[in-house]
């Protein structure tokens, strides 16, 4: 019988980008599973991706994340880290499916920050296909919510709190298809702990990104406006808590998009920039490894 060798499978998991222009129709032909995509929606995919210069950072900051990843866990074992995308390639149900099924032993980790029913149930149902038929045990990472964390926001927030007066801390929207009260309390949650380590008395939290169909998260980020009025708020700082790296939903949804109203209302727009890459957000994904290899010494 074939020994299984030691070395362990880390597939990081993310919601991919393409890489030039030129492939958005094909990204946007994925997420749309085939179905043609309208040129409304198009054109505006387009056109963000013109506006931060025709490519997203996510997909270069996770392979500077991989390697970082790989040497650090190089100290605990053999382990061999992967990306893997829900809309891009490499997708999830082809890495997975590739898999060896005679000795592989895989770790998946989504890149999120909080945990949510809607991202688990998005990237469990490529897993499962990939997996189908294959006799490999697959242990699944769910929520980033550590501690480190909230300190890597204390000290990007900290750069802003001589000049800027209120805080809005900020997640993506997700459609209210399954129970997302989780998620929401994480965005408050998260908000309180790092709002109290640096002391900060005035801070809004709400959620960006709703689609133009069906219930989402709520409050928005624009509906807080009438509070801004009643409150003469002046400047904001905003910090995308929810996301783990820089991606376009920030860079445009945010920066351009939103820094545009804040303006147009006489509000001054800062951003506190993501972990993305750093040092401090490669030693929360070796912790969140580790933490789940002890709990099951199987793997």
């Amino acid at each position: 019988m074939k020994n299984k060798p030691s070395m362990k499978k880390v597939i990081l998991l993310s919601y991919g980008s393409p890489e030039k222009i030129e492939d958005v129709p094909e990204y946007l032909s994925g997420i749309f599973e085939g179905r043609p995509v309208p040129e409304k929606i198009l054109n505006e995919n387009i056109k963000k991706y013109e506006m931060v210069n025709g490519k997203s950072p996510s997909n270069q900051i996770i392979k500077n994340l991989m390697n970082k990843l790989s040497k650090l866990l190089s100290k605990y074992g053999d382990f061999e880290i992967i990306d893997a995308y829900k809309h891009w390639h490499p997708g999830i149900e082809e890495v997975v499916s590739s898999l060896d099924p005679d000795y592989e032993e895989i770790i998946t980790l989504p890149l999120f920050a909080f945990k949510s029913n809607n991202i688990k149930k998005s990237y469990e149902m490529p897993l499962e296909k990939g997996l189908k038929g294959k006799n490999i045990k697959l242990k699944f990472i769910y929520g980033l919510d550590y501690s480190i964390l909230a300190s890597m926001w204390v000290n990007e927030i900290s750069k802003y709190v001589y000049d800027f007066d209120n805080f809005l801390f900020t997640a993506h929207s997700l459609p209210l298809i399954d129970d997302e009260n989780e998620y929401k309390i994480s965005l408050r949650r998260n908000s309180k702990r790092i709002s109290g380590m640096l002391g900060i008395q005035k801070y809004y939290t709400a959620f960006y990104s709703q689609g133009p169909y069906g219930k989402w998260t709520q409050p928005s980020i624009y509906s807080l406006v009438d509070q801004f009025r009643r409150n003469k708020v002046t400047n904001i700082l905003v910090s995308p808590i929810g996301f783990l790296y820089e991606h376009l939903e920030i860079l445009y949804d945010l920066d351009v998009k939103y820094k545009e109203f804040l303006e147009s209302q006489g509000i001054k727009y800062a951003r506190a920039r993501t972990p993305s890459d750093s040092d401090g957000m490669a030693i929360l994904l070796k912790n969140a490894i580790m933490d789940n290899v002890r709990d099951n010494k199987n793997l």
